[in-house]
């Protein structure tokens, strides 16, 4: 299974990378991740392991963050991608876990999805449907695929 597989249709959904995976991972094998490994830039780490993860009660033991960024000799302006993350993600996604009711992360994910795609979830993930259309700020509390095989 590819990367572009599960990017597929991340700019579309709720801003959950980690979601996305699972709903993508269970189209293609039928069954839901029991681990994820994830590769992003360091100073995405807190909002994937603190807010994305425990936004779908992702278990902590089963989630792995590499962090990796590219050297300064690149181009790469740690300062400012790091900056650009905490006020255009990290703080929003504080308040707002689903990414659905923020100014911020709504105006970004209609930027990213001009032609108002939506992703098949609903039908090829049915026991997902109701965490699709939850909105918080509350952490989702009914059962999950993953409730199932582990505690959180």
């Amino acid at each position: 299974m590819s990367v572009s597989d599960f990017k597929a249709f991340t700019p579309y959904i709720d801003s959950n990378y980690l979601l996305t995976c699972c709903f993508r991972f269970y189209e293609i094998t039928g069954s839901y991740p029991r681990k994820i490994t994830m590769v992003s830039f360091s100073f995405k780490e807190k909002r994937f392991k603190q807010m994305h993860a425990s936004a779908i009660r992702w278990p902590k033991d089963q989630f792995v963050f590499v962090g990796y960024d590219p050297p300064a000799s690149t181009g790469f302006d740690f300062q400012r991608s790091s900056t650009g993350e905490l006020q255009n993600a990290a703080i929003p996604f504080e308040s707002d876990p689903y990414g659905c009711s923020s100014d911020v992360l709504k105006t970004k994910r209609q930027v990213r999805n001009p032609f108002n795609r939506t992703p098949p979830y609903q039908l090829s993930c049915p026991a997902m449907k109701d965490l699709l259309r939850w909105c918080g700020p509350e952490t989702y509390q009914h059962d999950l695929p993953w409730s199932k095989w582990v505690k959180v």
